[in-house]
């Protein structure tokens, strides 16, 4: 009888292995120092290229959640934006006209957003633009004190459109330049504190 049992147990383990092994997100050191990019990954797509940053921020969750999901306030708080305006909304989705500089020229673009309040996640697509397209998202998981932040950001950096047929590995470095810049601009909002770095 001990035999059935230990070759159940055995296969009860084997069954349910896939699902203790997956994770339901990044494994996340609480007790590290602040940085932007804890985690970066980047390959490249049939459309150019796809980049992955972990940022684990001092700031709380729901704070940094607020800042960046609201895409029509950028122009006041976020470095290299310039522009930021409310086109329309429709419940949970915006699309915001946003003027940014990359690659040191002004680029120009209409992007759709999706809000997801209560996971603290945000999807983002390139509607049109005079430069390159970038689509992504982001999800905000707060510290179990409450006190930090860490943002799970995907970008897909998309050779169409690009200016001047700019190699997407520019691209790629241009937008970690300006993720960077914003993650220290929305950390700044989340704080409370005034304008532009």
């Amino acid at each position: 009888m001990c035999r059935p049992r230990v070759a159940s147990g055995v296969w009860v383990a084997v069954a349910l292995w896939p699902l203790l092994s997956c994770s339901k997100g990044p494994s996340i050191n609480w007790a590290a120092q602040e940085n932007f990019f804890a985690v970066e990954k980047s390959e490249k797509t049939d459309e150019g290229a796809r980049l992955e940053v972990h940022s684990l921020v001092d700031a709380p969750a729901q704070e940094v959640y607020r800042a960046l999901a609201d895409p029509a306030q950028y122009a006041d708080f976020v470095d290299g934006v310039s522009e930021s305006a409310l086109v329309s909304a429709a419940g949970d989705t915006k699309v915001i006209q946003i003027t940014q500089s990359v690659i040191g020229r002004q680029n120009r673009a209409r992007v759709k957003w999706t809000l997801h309040p209560a996971e603290r996640k945000i999807e983002f697509e390139t509607l049109q633009s005079d430069g390159n397209y970038n689509d992504g998202n982001y999800e905000v998981i707060a510290s179990p004190d409450g006190k930090r932040s860490y943002i799970v950001s995907v970008y897909y950096v998309k050779a169409k459109g690009a200016p001047q047929n700019v190699p997407i590995g520019v691209l790629m470095s241009a937008t970690r330049d300006s993720i960077e810049r914003a993650a220290r601009s929305i950390k700044r909002r989340a704080l409370g504190q005034p304008g532009k770095g």
